[in-house]
Order: structure tokens, then sequence, then C-alpha cells
């Protein structure tokens, strides 16, 4: 098994990267990127001997050439996860050097089939008004109205016609329509309601009602308790928010703002996290790449009003909905800065080392990873422990690599199944000094 959901096979000597198809099964391949001389790749289009962990794909779209969405719905959800562990594995062996064995553990669900998840997604307009997503490395556009991972709220809008030809119609062919799932809170009733978003930057809300459909909500109604003037693109102001509650905290965001997209993700990275880093009252806290305060919030309240939480995101609109979620917190000091080797340097020093140093950090970089120069920027502080969240296991392995040279190891580690049917992954990983 390689990353990105693709098997490894080889044909008269050449390397063939080839996508639905399992690990020991024999396939007729149709070959369809010949530009690398070191490797093709290739989709499996007939299976001529089948893995036992091989089943029908839930969704008529997960097919070869047809929708790029999801690796794996052509394997049971046991199998991904030991294949996801695997990936892990050859990464850490590979990269940094390390043999570990790894076990993916699945998310809460209500039901554990795998679908019905993804809270927020981009979809592209299809010609007829309807939407799509992306072919496998393609700008080719597939028509998913019944797209099998999508939220159920998300699923009704993108079923509705009236929906997509009323306050979503396209203004153009593969034009991107987001869409985030929240609820809406109005006259003491809780709704579902879903945040749409057709290109021009604003975003407008419907609350979707079991019995009459859809229907689009007032500007001023957006909010889940009252109205907050938010800045929006060119200056216009907007109402629209949306909030996650995590641990009875809510989190209050612009709705583009990142946030994890399978409803439990965020309350099990949350606990997972809290776990490892195990920060004490008193104690002082670094967040980098903090977005809109997760685990900000959480470390606060392990060190307390007595400790500091200071925590770094590059993401403007992430910054203002961090410091709306986390006003009850005030010794969180967030830093509207990009994580650079010089700022992560400069964030304990001079008047800022009254507290002392750094005892405990926790990064969430983007998927290519800190980096060497920000790793080790990070560990001149000498905290006791780092939690990694990693979506990218290269990365991450690349960066416990960089760990080791500054004295650090790897003490332990996680991987959570927060992307069922894709072949993404996320760990938690824990570096203590060696």
């Amino acid at each position: 098994m390689a990353h990105h959901g693709l098997c490894v096979a080889r044909a008269d000597g050449r390397v063939v990267f080839v996508r639905h198809a399992l690990p020991g099964e024999r396939v007729l391949a149709r070959i369809t990127d010949v530009s690398h001389d070191r490797y093709w790749r290739a989709d499996a289009t007939e299976i001529l001997v089948a893995s036992p962990d091989r089943v029908e794909p839930p969704c008529p779209h997960a097919r070869p050439g047809q929708c790029g969405g999801c690796d794996w719905q052509h394997a049971t959800l046991d199998a991904q996860r030991r294949l996801k562990a695997t990936v892990v594995e050859d990464s850490l062996r590979r990269i940094a050097g390390l043999e570990r064995a790894v076990r993916v553990e699945p998310l809460p669900a209500k039901a554990d089939d795998g679908l019905g998840w993804r809270t927020r997604m981009r979809f592209a307009r299809t010609p007829d008004g309807g939407v799509g997503l992306r072919a496998h490395r393609s700008h080719q556009v597939v028509a998913t109205p019944d797209c099998r991972i999508a939220h159920p709220s998300l699923a009704q809008v993108i079923a509705d016609p009236v929906f997509l030809q009323g306050p979503a119609a396209p203004e153009r062919t593969g034009q991107a329509v987001d869409l985030v799932a929240t609820k809406l809170t109005a006259s003491g009733t809780t709704s579902d309601a879903v945040a749409f978003s057709t290109g021009s930057g604003s975003w407008q809300l419907v609350r979707l009602r079991p019995e009459d459909g859809l229907e689009p909500v007032a500007p001023e109604a957006g909010a889940a308790e009252e109205p907050v003037e938010v800045a929006g693109p060119a200056g216009v102001a907007e109402a629209v928010e949306v909030v996650e509650t995590v641990e009875g905290r809510s989190f209050r965001l612009e709705p583009g703002v990142f946030w994890q997209v399978h409803p439990a993700a965020a309350a099990t990275l949350v606990d997972a996290v809290r776990a490892a880093a195990a920060a004490a009252p008193g104690e002082t806290a670094l967040d980098l790449y903090s977005g809109a305060g997760l685990f900000a919030a959480f470390l606060a309240e392990a060190v307390g009003p007595t400790g500091r939480v200071i925590a770094m995101e590059s993401d403007e609109a992430a910054v203002r909905s961090a410091a709306r979620s986390l006003a009850d917190l005030p010794w969180v000091s967030l830093r509207s800065l990009r994580v650079t080797p010089a700022t992560v340097r400069g964030l304990i020093g001079g008047s800022d080392r009254q507290g002392g140093g750094v005892d405990v950090a926790v990064l969430d970089p983007p998927r290519t990873g800190a980096g060497r120069e920000v790793m080790a920027a990070l560990l001149a502080h000498r905290p006791r422990r780092v939690v990694y969240v990693a979506c990218d296991p290269a990365a991450l392995a690349r960066d416990v690599a960089a760990a080791a040279e500054e004295g650090y190891r790897l003490t332990a580690l996680r991987a959570f199944d927060l992307f069922p049917m894709t072949s993404h992954v996320e760990c938690v990983a824990t570096l203590e000094p060696a």
C-alpha cells in the first residue's frame, strides 16, 4: 500500500501506482498517466483475483474515471483502517527510522458505516445547474447530487432543485459552492441549518425544515445567540456564523474558517491532545497553528488563570473567531502571526519571560508539516512535552526526525480515522526530551 489510496504494482520492472485496487489483488489496469519516468499511474478497471477485504462501493460514483472524492469505498472499514496504519508505520520506518505498531481508531458515530459524516464540502457547478465533485487528478466535474459521505444536512441541500436554481443559482459552470452544516437557535428552538457561499465571498444561511424543505434565513438571524457583526470581504458586514460545540464550549466561527469536518473529530482530538499534553495549573503552553482556538481553549482550562497560553495563527478570520470564542479566558494571548522560525523563537523573550519558559506545546500544522527550522525553533524553548497533530504521515515522520536531531524522541502515537472512505488519517504524536 502506498499513500493517497494507491497500491504499488510492477509491470516489466516499472512501478505502477494503481487506484481502486487492494493489496494482494490481480487486476486489469488502465494506464492513466505516463508523464513520469520513474512510475506510471493506473486505474483498476477489472478485478481478476479479489481481496477478501473488497466490497461493493456504496456510492455509484466511486468508480474509475468518476468522482475523485473517496479513495477506498471498495474496502471494508476495518481494512481501510489497517491500510492507513501500514502507511503511517511505513512513513515512520522509511523517513524517521522508527519501528512502531500503529492502530487507527474509529470515531464515535451513530452508525459506523463511514457515510454521512462530512459537514464541510466544496462542490462545483455542473452545466445543468446541479453540483458535483472533481474526477481524480482532473478538472472534470462529476455530478454527485447523492454524495454518500455528505452530512445529511448537506445532502438535503444539494438534492433540492429549488435551492440550486434559486438562492444558489450558478453564475458559471465549474463555480465553487461551499456548504457548511450548522445549528440555528431562534426563539428557544434549535434547528439544522446550512451556510453556503457561491463564490462571491459572502455567506447565506438556510434552515432545514423536515416538512417544508429549505427556508432562507435573514442575515440578522444567522448568529446562534445574538447577531455579531463580522468584517467580511471588501468590508461587507456579515452576521452569518457557524457555531460548533465541544464539551459544552461554543466556538463561534466565520463560515470560511477551518474546522474539522467529521462531527466527532474536534472532541476526539481535544481529548487526545489534552491527555498527551497533561498541562498543569500555572504552566505556560504554546498553541502553534491555533486556528479558531480549539486546543488553546482547553489548554487554558488546564493551566488556569495562574498560567498562560500563547496561540499563534496567520489566518485573521480564524483569530477573530477565536477572540470571540475565548473571550472568557483572558490568560490566552492570541497572536495573528505566521508560524516561522523567527516568530516561534520570539514567542518567549524580553518582557514575555516574566512567566518563565515553555512547559508544553501543541502544534497542528498544515499538510506540509512544520518543517525542520520551525521544529528547531520550537524545541529550543525546551518544553517538557510537545503534542504534534498531523494530517500527513510523511510530513509527521520528517518532523519527528527533525525533533530527534534536537534531542526529542517520539514517546506516544495515536491515529484516528477522521476521514472514512478516504486515504487520509490524523495522528497525535507526543515528543519528549530523550
